[in-house]
């Protein structure tokens, strides 16, 4: 009996109007976004080849001080660190665009006379610190629309709700429902027939263009994929499912609880707008003005103001009361480990600033996400995009992952200096390391990892929708009456 109602549900969906929208504007969205992120200005192959040119400077970088000498290396850093674009930015773009593509380590002279600071008699460059890029393109990125497979999937929402608004309360209206409950058929039943229905006329079209999308990127040539890429893809196509599964179950309930189509499709249409548009925009707005943050400005000011009080009591530019009088030289390590202090303490304070900020940062977007996910096509969202390795938690876990290399190529220029009996062994001062040449290959080379801790989490979230929108479904249906 349940194939029997499932059957007749998706005959019934495939005579509808709203089916020929669905079969229509499907693979036009699905063509579009094969369009635009394989053969667009914008896509896999010009951001490959960005990281790529990115990549093979920091290479230059490297081998260029790894051959004049290690502490040349240990002062001068390891360079830009690029973030590796995704192959899946056409399934979640996550506004990628506004994510900074790298981050720096920046010399910590570079900004002063010919990169170097100076006493009387004796020249030095600051060591180099971790620091991360501001992006400036949020007016321009925000105007534009993203058809990836993210909008796409929150379309199918909005269709699975027009797929069952009248499920239960059209066929109450037409004196149907009351005709099927006259067999020996349980409401469980009549329920589970009417989500397959409409479950397997959403997915079975959504498959076939997903298939289509996925054929045109391969024709192209443009976006290669590897077995973890076809992985992660399956499991996406597994998030579509969850996704419509949960408002078809909302769909029904709505269905069940009121007594004609009409109502039931307003309170619906208005349920989705919340979810979709309202709880995120507000939640969003409202964690912001609940926990702000310092602004740029203002963490730069204190960064200034302790870097000054740090210089006002080493004063390194010399004079009667300074600590750092005499050079650091290799006949002068007691010098040497003065200028270490200082340095250490320097790169300190700008590392606790740098990395204060960006915290601050995450910890409010991570907040704003937690909160938002109240909404099953929140949460939807952000599980795409972790899958993707897309959008502002795949800059997170970058920027964990560089700080991380930082602290590895920090020991690996201290084993380094271990290895020749002639250094002072004295970091981070040029003159207290090592003045031998290091094998380019034997440093340390940064290698992303993808995390997808989150997203377990997420799935986690619509499966648990699924249920408590099946319970109240199932309830709804049960106390409700058939005429």
């Amino acid at each position: 009996m349940i194939w029997y109602i499932t059957i007749k549900e998706i005959y019934h969906n495939l005579t509808t109007l709203r089916f020929a929208l669905m079969i229509i504007l499907l693979p036009l969205l699905f063509l579009a976004n094969a369009l635009i992120y394989s053969l667009g200005g914008h896509g896999y192959t010009t951001q490959i080849n960005a990281h790529n040119r990115q990549v093979e400077e920091k290479r230059k970088h490297i081998k260029a001080q790894a051959d004049k000498s290690l502490a040349e290396l240990a002062l001068k850093g390891p360079g830009e660190i690029p973030k590796l674009p995704s192959r899946l930015t056409f399934c979640a773009d996550g506004t990628d665009e506004l994510v900074p593509r790298a981050v720096k380590m920046i010399s910590g002279g570079s900004s002063s006379r010919s990169g170097q600071d100076r006493t009387e008699d004796y020249g030095w460059t600051p060591p180099w610190t971790l620091e991360y890029p501001l992006q400036s393109k949020v007016g321009s990125a925000m105007q534009r629309i993203k058809i990836d497979w993210v909008f796409i999937g929150v379309l199918m929402s909005f269709f699975a709700i027009l797929f069952t608004f009248d499920a239960i309360a059209g066929e109450r209206a037409r004196g149907t429902l009351s005709l099927i409950m006259s067999n020996t058929v349980s409401r469980g039943q009549v329920l589970l027939g009417k989500y397959l229905g409409a479950f397997l006329t959403l997915t079975v079209p959504l498959v076939i263009g997903i298939l289509m999308n996925l054929l045109l990127i391969l024709i192209s040539g443009n976006i290669p994929f590897a077995s973890s890429e076809w992985l992660r893809i399956l499991g996406m196509v597994g998030l579509f499912a969850l996704h419509i599964s949960v408002f078809i179950f909302l769909g029904l309930f709505f269905s069940s609880r009121v007594s004609n189509a009409i109502t039931s499709l307003v309170w619906l249409l208005l349920t989705w707008v919340c979810l979709a548009f309202v709880f995120p925009s507000l939640l969003g707005t409202f964690v912001g003005n609940l926990n702000p943050i310092p602004s740029v400005d203002e963490v730069s000011m204190r960064r200034e103001a302790q870097l000054k009080q740090l210089g006002d009591e080493y004063r390194p530019f010399g004079g009667s009361e300074s600590k750092l009088r005499q050079a650091a030289t290799a006949e002068n390590p007691e010098a040497a480990r003065l200028w270490a202090t200082y340095f250490t303490k320097e790169i300190e304070t700008k590392t606790r600033f740098n990395d204060g900020q960006i915290d601050q940062q995450f910890g409010q977007v991570q907040l704003a996400r937690d909160i938002t996910q109240i909404s099953p096509i929140t949460t939807f969202q952000y599980a795409m995009e972790g899958l993707a390795n897309t959008g502002i938690v795949g800059y997170m876990n970058f920027v964990k992952q560089a700080r991380r290399y930082r602290e590895t190529f920090i020991d690996f220029i201290k084993t380094e200096d271990q290895s020749d009996p002639e250094s002072l062994h004295i970091y981070p001062v040029k003159e207290g390391l090592s003045q031998k040449p290091v094998d380019p290959a034997a440093v340390p080379v940064f290698t992303e990892q993808i995390s997808y801790r989150n997203v377990l989490s997420q799935v986690g979230l619509l499966v648990l929708f699924n249920l408590l929108f099946f319970i109240i479904a199932q309830v709804s249906f049960l106390v409700s009456e058939v005429k």
